[in-house]
Parts: structure tokens; C-alpha cells; sequence
């Protein structure tokens, strides 16, 4: 007997499912803060509530810090329960716990199976992933929903450089800030091996099941001593067509916590004539080490077979670091001046408008490489 299955049930039940999550983190949230006064004044009795108050005082004006302490169990390196908290933990707490543990124990296994002497050294395999929910409304596609989980597993072996990865094919950083880039992507099993690194260049091998092969080479240069450049050359071969993507990257840091970047990016592809190119530039402002701004402007287009530029864009963006260190979220207003080409790109659909667009962001990570990912934040 055949079941026959609807697959737009299917992504319309997961949806249903991952904003039913979403939700229970927010209202999860609104709950803790709606409940923290009635806390603060439970704990207010005694000698130790009076030193409590004290500092309570000292700290007016200052957000609450939510830092985990951890202490690794020798017998289980994914084990967690020993771990201490300078808050009181929630089912929330538990859930993320739970979820690092699970992704732990694959990473720890391979190191067992393949007598890898990691586990001993740093006591887990390095393990990262970040799963995002992004709402968008635009001025003419209206309400969009996107979820998507990717992760950079280390593997043992060849000095640590391999790694099993579930990301996009294309360049995140890029996609954020490029006009049109909030649309859905497809992400991909795979594996990446560094085949050759040192303090300014790295070259790595990827291979996903897409399928694609991916040869990447990134080679950083101190110009002085708060600007550098950072060229990457990338070849592939995806679905029988080769493409090559060349991207340079300026940065510069300011003394008044600012970083700006331009990014300079063209592509080459047997899939469509000439070059496909973008350049966009973003200064970012970091406020606390919380939060942060960056204030984004971008412009891509094409030279054949007509040379055009076929969208600008203006935004700010907001993230923050709220409530736990694996909890992020991100508004981006944006306004860009789009042209619509058809499939061919050499007839205009619709002239250049105008169009304005809200994008919120919350993210969560997971893993048991905090001191790779985490300290960032610190």
C-alpha cells in the first residue's frame, strides 16, 4: 500500500510548528521580566537579601548579566549538569541544555570511533549551530516566514581541519546586506576540508551534496595597523556548470568603536553571459557589548547582455543580545530602488520604484564551542 504525501502540508504544518516555538521563546521571555519584581522582592529578607540590595543599587542602570559557568565532566564531556548559573534557570534553560547535548554526542563519537585524542585535550568536539527565524513585510510580496538551521561540525583527523557543514551555498554576510538579498536559500549537507592554512591565507575543499565541489582561497593583508584587505577566490562546479566568484573586502577600525567594510563582489557563470557583481558598504557601531548598529548601503547589477544596475538599497540594522548569551534578534528597515527583468534579462518587466521593507531576525545558537563562538560577546 502507498501513502501518499502532501508536501505543502508539510512545509505548512513545519512552519506552523517553528512559529509555535518562536512564540513560547517570546512569551517565555515577557514572562520571566513580568515575574522578575515579584522574585526581587521574595528574595529581600535577611542579612543576605540586605547585601543583595546593596548591590542591586550599584548596578542601577546596568543590564543583568546571564552568564554560564562550566565545568566539564570528565566521564561524559558532553554532560552539562555541572555547570553553575548566575540566574535561576527555566524550562527554556533546560530545552538549550538539552538540544547542546544531543549535538555533542554525534561529534563525540566520531572522536571515540576514529581514536582521536581530542576528547581528552579540550574535552568536546568543537561543535556550532545557529538557527534563525526571519519575518519580513514588504511593500509589494507582503508577509514572508523563513527558517533555517545551519551548523560547522569539527570532525577528527588531518590536524583538526575537517568539518561537516549544513549552511547556504551562498556568502551570509553578503546575503544581508546585497539589495533583494531576504530571499529563502537552500541549504546543504556537506564536507569542507582546510587543506592548507597560516596566519594570512587559507585554502579549503567543499563538498556538497547539491551536488558541488567548491575550491576557496582567502588571503588577508595588514596594510596598516587598522586596515586590512581580504581577497577570496572562489571555483566551483554545481549541477554541470562551472562559475568562479572573486570578492575583496576592505576594512577599517575606528578608536570610537566603529568598523567599517566595503565589499567588492563579482561572479562568473557558464549559467548566464557576463558578470553578475555587487558592492555594498557598512559601518557598524558597537553600543555595549550587547548591541550594536550598522548602517548599510549596496548596490548590484549586471553588464550583459545589458550592462544595468539592478537594484539599490539603504537600511540600518539592530541586533541584540537579549536575555540568555545564545539568544539574538535583529530589526533592518530598508529601502531599496529595484529594476525587474525578465527570465532572459534583456526586456524590463517593471521600471525602477521605489519599495520599503521591515525584517526581523531571532536567532539561536547552539554548540559546545563557546570559547570560539561566544567570547565575542564577552
Amino acid at each position: 500500500m502507498t501513502n501518499n504525501v502532501c508536501f505543502k502540508d508539510i512545509k505548512y504544518r513545519l512552519k506552523r510548528s517553528t512559529t509555535f516555538v518562536f512564540i513560547l521563546l517570546v512569551s517565555g521571555y515577557i514572562t520571566a521580566y513580568a515575574q522578575a519584581p515579584e522574585q526581587l522582592q521574595e528574595s529581600v529578607s535577611g542579612s543576605e537579601a540586605g547585601e543583595k540590595a546593596e548591590t542591586d543599587i550599584k548596578k542601577t542602570g546596568q543590564e543583568k548579566e546571564y552568564n554560564i559557568h562550566r565545568t566539564n565532566n570528565l566521564a561524559d564531556p558532553c554532560d552539562r549538569g555541572l555547570d553553575t548559573y548566575d540566574y535561576e534557570t527555566s524550562w527554556y534553560d533546560e530545552t538549550q541544555v538539552y538540544i547542546n547535548s544531543q549535538f555533542c554526542e554525534p561529534a563525540l563519537w566520531f572522536d571515540n570511533f576514529f581514536a582521536s585524542d581530542r576528547v581528552f585535550r579540550e574535552g568536546a568536539a568543537g561543535t556550532y549551530i545557529r538557527w534563525r527565524n526571519e519575518f519580513t513585510y514588504d511593500e509589494e510580496d507582503y508577509y514572508k516566514f523563513n527558517s533555517d538551521i545551519s551548523f560547522s561540525i569539527e570532525l577528527p583527523g588531518l590536524q583538526d581541519r575537517l568539518r561537516l557543514t549544513f549552511e547556504s551555498d551562498e556568502d551570509e554576510s553578503l546575503r544581508d546586506v546585497a539589495p533583494g538579498g531576504n530571499q529563502n536559500t537552500t541549504n546543504s549537507l556537506g564536507l569542507q576540508l582546510d587543506v592548507a592554512k597560516n596566519a594570512r591565507s587559507k585554502f579549503n575543499v567543499s563538498v556538497s551534496f547539491s551536488p558541488r565541489i567548491r575550491l576557496r582561497y582567502r588571503y588577508t593583508y595588514p596594510v596598516f595597523e587598522s586596515v586590512t584587505l581580504r581577497l577570496t577566490q572562489e571555483v566551483q562546479r554545481e549541477k554541470a556548470a562551472n562559475s568562479a566568484r572573486t570578492l575583496i573586502d576592505f576594512e577599517k577600525l575606528f578608536e570610537n568603536q566603529l568598523f567599517f567594510r566595503s565589499s567588492s563582489e563579482a561572479k562568473l557563470s557558464e549559467e548566464y553571459d557576463g558578470i553578475n557583481w555587487l558592492q555594498a558598504f557598512v559601518l557598524f557601531q558597537r553600543i555595549d557589548k550587547k548591541t550594536s548598529l550598522s548602517y548599510e548601503t549596496s548596490v548590484n547589477g549586471i553588464t550583459q547582455p545589458r550592462d544595468l544596475a539592478l537594484n539599490y538599497r539603504v537600511a540600518v540594522r539592530f541586533r541584540k543580545n537579549f536575555h540568555r548569551r545564545w539568544l539574538f534578534y535583529e530589526i533592518a528597515p530598508e529601502m531599496t530602488w529595484p529594476v525587474t527583468l525578465d527570465a532572459d534579462r534583456r526586456e524590463i518587466e517593471k521600471g525602477r520604484r521605489s519599495k520599503w521593507l521591515v525584517f526581523f531576525r531571532l536567532e539561536v545558537h547552539f554548540g559546545n564551542a563557546y570559547k570560539k563562538r561566544y567570547q565575542d560577546y564577552n
